[in-house]
């Protein structure tokens, strides 16, 4: 009976039986934007010395040809560490896609790539690459919703562990897995799971492998369970299931609650800056105010950002690294005052070492407010106070931020957003290309001609 299934069941049971005809047209075209934005984000990705570092790893281990590897050179490699490289290029530069309320989740870096490797693999069809990508989002978004902020406050990151549990869903709509078998994959996905804060720290890479063993754990975990490698049904609910050894509070109500009525993936805001999404009210509360502070900079005395915990921590005012930079809600507030924004070529050797930037973010002190950090995740609040020599007050406050479904960026900022960081690695026309093709809904045809588009 329905009543007696766990919350395990009732998510695979939706993620075997969902068909595209289902699905809302809406939620597949949020879904096109996603990838679209997955692919932006890699592009710009494969550049880094951090993607090229996990294409090395890759050459070393080898693997069978089973799915490419983004990058100049390309090349493919076996399906599980394609997913990985890819996902390490994606979340390299802190430009994909999130999730509203899953504090830490960035389910385009770890869903999409698992799913492209496992369906290029099994030359699947694109319809079916669509219902991958909205079931892995649903599994990950509705496990992120029920255990944070508690999941975060303990020094997880829903990048490495929710987002495995994600990843093992897309991989079982892949493969096509009935219930049990698709129970089974995020069964053995939760045992896999993990991923800590303490890159914060120092700026160090391994964040990045946490979309990265995300993404490939999502696929190990539905190749082991087609096989008939069992995994807990009760995985999520469990006595010492995911929700509780990974968090102190939890709300299962929030994983089965409008399942099939509310999609997760209408969740996911798109990211106008190219920093820590929890810095993003500091930056457009500075925005706002720039054109009045901007003539008088220079007689700032102090500039006070309260906001929420997740926030507050980010709160190192002198970067070493353009990777801790994005992480510092001193350096990107002062990058935002100084430049005008915290894009993608805003982060640059030159803006880290700038003595003007430097100087104004000694000036930052943040500061966790509880009435804001009890809002959250409901708003994402950031109240900015500039005091000037002369004893003048300037405050904004930012509840919203750009890029959030309650403030999202258009559909054409979307674009262009792909574009601008598409069009070195490239091209300007075959960018242009890829966004149409990629956001039409008549583009359908089969993922050979897809893989080969972008």
């Amino acid at each position: 009976m329905e009543s007696q299934k766990g919350a395990t069941i009732i998510l695979s049971d939706f993620v075997s039986r969902l068909k595209l005809d289902q699905v809302p047209g809406t939620v597949v075209e949020k879904a096109r934007m996603c990838m679209l934005d997955y692919l932006g984000a890699v592009y710009a990705g494969v550049q880094t010395r951090e993607a090229a570092l996990a294409r090395g790893f890759a050459d070393k281990i080898g693997g069978n040809p089973q799915a490419t590897m983004a990058g100049a050179r390309g090349g493919k490699t076996s399906a599980p560490v394609a997913a990985m490289v890819n996902a390490v290029a994606c979340h390299s530069l802190e430009l994909d896609d999130a999730h509203r309320y899953a504090t830490g989740l960035h389910p385009g870096a770890t869903v999409i790539p698992a799913a492209m490797a496992l369906g290029e693999h099994l030359s699947c069809s694109a319809e079916n690459i669509w219902l991958a990508v909205i079931a892995g989002y649903e599994v990950a978004g509705r496990v992120g919703r029920a255990i944070n902020p508690s999941h975060r406050y303990r020094g997880f990151h829903s990048t490495g562990t929710v987002a495995s549990l994600g990843a093992a869903a897309a991989g079982a709509k892949v493969l096509g897995l009935d219930t049990k078998k698709t129970a089974w994959a995020i069964g053995i996905s939760g045992s896999l799971a993990g991923g800590i804060f303490e890159f914060l720290r120092e700026g160090s890479m391994n964040k990045l492998l946490h979309a990265g063993n995300a993404a490939s754990n999502g696929i190990t975990a539905a190749f082991m369970a087609n096989d008939g490698f069992t995994g807990p049904t009760t995985v999520i609910e469990g006595e010492e299931g995911f929700c509780r050894a990974f968090s102190d509070e939890y709300d299962i109500s929030k994983i089965t609650s409008d399942i099939g009525g509310q999609y997760e993936i209408d969740a996911t805001y798109f990211k106008p800056h190219a920093s820590c999404g929890q810095s993003f009210g500091a930056i457009d509360a500075v925005l706002e105010l720039r054109p009045e502070v901007e003539p008088v900079i220079k007689d700032i005395k102090k500039v006070t950002i309260q906001t929420f915990r997740a926030a507050a921590v980010l709160n190192q005012q002198e970067p070493r690294t353009i990777r801790e930079a994005k992480f510092s809600i001193p350096f990107v507030a002062a990058l935002a005052l100084r430049k005008g924004g915290a894009s993608y070529s805003d982060f640059n050797s030159d803006t880290l070492k700038d003595p003007d930037i430097n100087e104004l973010a000694r000036k930052v002190e943040v500061v966790e407010e509880k009435d804001i950090t009890e809002n959250f995740p409901a708003k994402r609040t950031a109240i900015v106070t500039v005091e000037l020599n002369d004893g003048k007050v300037i405050t904004r406050q930012v509840d919203f931020p750009r890029g959030m479904p309650e403030n999202p960026l258009t559909k054409e900022e979307l674009r262009s957003k792909f574009v601008s960081l598409s069009r070195g690695p490239i091209g300007p026309d075959k960018a242009i290309q890829v966004a149409d093709s990629v956001l039409d809904p008549d583009f359908q045809g089969n993922l050979y001609s897809f893989m080969a588009l972008v």
